[in-house]
């Protein structure tokens, strides 16, 4: 009888041995920190292109970009692409688990402003912001924003555990297809009861550039009064009105006119890019896009307001916003034989005809939003054009 409870007991030692055995596999065997963690699972991302931000940036993303407060981190390590390129991965070591909710929270609020920097402009950068995740995992807290989210959070997973890292799954690339052609729908009476309200971001202090000598020097075929910038800018416009025949009606000159300057600059993209969130200089006006090469939505529509202006073209510009009225925007409109079209160059940047002369029913659905009372309705279709097809007369 001893000799069995003898036997009975040391089973029931080694059942305890083997459980807490088990629960240390479980947990992480090191310590890890939040740069060896970040560089595996920039490594399982096959981010080579990448390097952590340095401490000063680095700093400047935790308290004026993610707004963490002070001392709810103890480490911190941050991959961020530049330009329209939306990659992005935060991990974060929290002081205690009083900070998760907090810490979550403002992650996942940048992570909504972050979607609004792209949407319009890039929108497969948009798209992957917009699946982008934000999770706490035992004292760390971390913001994936990549191809694969989930693929990255369980790398991460397995990082903090000490287990090896899966690898990923190759993913076939999609088809392209051009975009199918615009179908209209019914433009209701406007009660703006039902439109996204808008409120003006105000992110951006614009202040138009005056076009007005520019305008008087070209009917008057005399320079000599301009400054050197406007010079340098009548210049450049006057490659583009070389496009334009005398036969050529109002739709024809605007997509003449449209379809060069879209060559002629490309998007700021320092505006999405760490400190430099108000752009280059000039970018905001037409000397900035067509002699210095780049602008954002307010340079790209003060350039098109000029061309049409120079062509004859009846144009105004829309100072709007656009994601959920939470991001300033500009863009134009056109009137030919008599109606208005809208026209967004800037989010046509990759060349297709998605903006171009759309209603502006097609506007409101596809997030962008004015002062819908004082400014034009744009309900007419005939000239719209998606860059298939025959091209309206």
């Amino acid at each position: 009888m001893k000799k069995t409870a003898l036997l009975l007991a040391l089973f029931l030692v080694f059942l305890t041995a083997c459980g807490e055995r088990s629960a240390a596999e479980s947990a992480p065997a090191v310590y890890v920190s939040t740069s060896e963690a970040a560089q595996a699972v920039a490594g399982y991302l096959g981010w080579e292109d990448l390097s952590p931000l340095e401490q000063k940036l680095r700093d400047f993303y935790l308290s004026y970009m993610y707004w963490l407060e002070e001392g709810s981190w103890t480490e911190a390590t941050i991959y961020a692409a530049e330009g329209a390129d939306a990659r992005e991965l935060v991990i974060l070591r929290l002081s205690g688990g009083e900070y998760t909710e907090t810490v979550t929270a403002a992650l996942e609020e940048y992570r909504e402003v972050r979607q609004g920097d792209f949407c319009g402009y890039f929108p497969a950068q948009a798209a992957l912001v917009e699946k982008g995740q934000v999770v706490e995992l035992e004292g760390y807290a971390a913001l994936v924003i990549c191809e694969d989210p989930a693929g990255a959070v369980g790398a991460l997973q397995a990082v903090l555990k000490g287990e090896p890292i899966p690898q990923p799954t190759p993913t076939p690339l999609p088809t392209p297809t051009p975009s199918p052609p615009f179908e209209d729908e019914p433009i209701p009476t406007l009660d703006i009861s039902n439109y996204v309200p808008f409120d003006p971001p105000n992110r951006y202090y614009v202040r138009p550039y005056d076009t007005t000598a520019i305008l008087e020097a070209y009917a008057s075929e005399d320079e000599s009064g301009l400054s050197k910038r406007d010079a340098a800018i009548l210049a450049r416009c006057k490659e583009g009105l070389e496009r334009i025949t005398g036969d050529m009606s109002d739709f024809g000159k605007e997509l003449a006119l449209r379809d060069w300057m879209l060559q002629q600059g490309s998007y700021d993209e320092s505006v999405l890019s760490g400190e430099s969130r108000l752009g280059r200089i000039d970018s905001i006006n037409p000397y900035g896009y067509l002699v210095r090469g780049y602008g954002i939505c307010f340079g790209y529509a003060s350039t098109f307001q000029l061309l049409m202006d120079l062509a004859g073209v009846e144009c105004v510009t829309v100072v709007g916003a656009a994601y959920k009225s939470t991001e300033d925007h500009a863009w134009n409109m056109v009137k030919l034989e008599g109606e208005w079209y809208c026209v967004d160059t800037t989010w046509d940047i990759d060349g297709a005809y998605n903006y171009f002369n759309v209603t502006s029913d097609y506007m409101r659905r596809t997030d962008h939003q004015w002062d819908y009372e004082n400014v034009p309705e744009a309900t007419a279709t005939r000239f719209y054009w998606n860059g298939f097809g025959k091209k309206p007369n």
